[in-house]
């Protein structure tokens, strides 16, 4: 897959998470994606658990939004980092929102199969959002280790 096609596919999952559009984010992904969140050990593999991770996040923080800020290409494969700021305002894995703000800096790798992603996998520092969020730290550990247990 070339550059320019794989950052139409990346901005059209990007303005499909803006828009909060389920049904487009899933559009942009094969069918047996994954939405993988290193920091919490945790993988969503198939659209309906990836729906299922989305709707979490954006439960959590209602105003999720990163900052793409740069991009790097191999083959086949796109990685894009920048900002990512957000507020807690919900259940997060269980865990009762802490209401604060965060900034903390990301990284996203999306490998592309068949025209869309693969997947993507999300890098962050979840201490420092959950510092800056207000949210209890332990108890989002303790919630993704129970959740990655199944």
């Amino acid at each position: 897959m070339d550059r320019d096609e794989m950052i139409r596919v990346f901005e059209t999952h990007r303005a499909a998470e803006a828009a909060r559009d389920y049904d487009a984010i899933l559009a942009t992904f094969v069918a047996d994606c994954y939405l993988e969140t290193a920091p919490l050990g945790l993988r969503s593999e198939g659209r309906a658990a990836a729906r299922a991770a989305y709707q979490g996040y954006f439960t959590a923080f209602p105003d999720l939004r990163p900052d793409d800020q740069g991009r790097a290409f191999g083959d086949d494969v796109i990685v894009v980092w920048g900002m990512l700021r957000g507020t807690s305002g919900g259940d997060w894995l269980g865990v009762p929102p802490g209401g604060g703000t965060f900034e903390v800096p990301f990284a996203n790798v999306a490998p592309f199969r068949e025209g869309r992603m693969a997947g993507e996998t999300i890098y962050f520092d979840l201490a420092t959002l959950c510092e800056q969020a207000g949210v209890d730290l332990a108890a989002i550990r303790t919630a993704a280790a129970a959740r990655a247990r199944g």
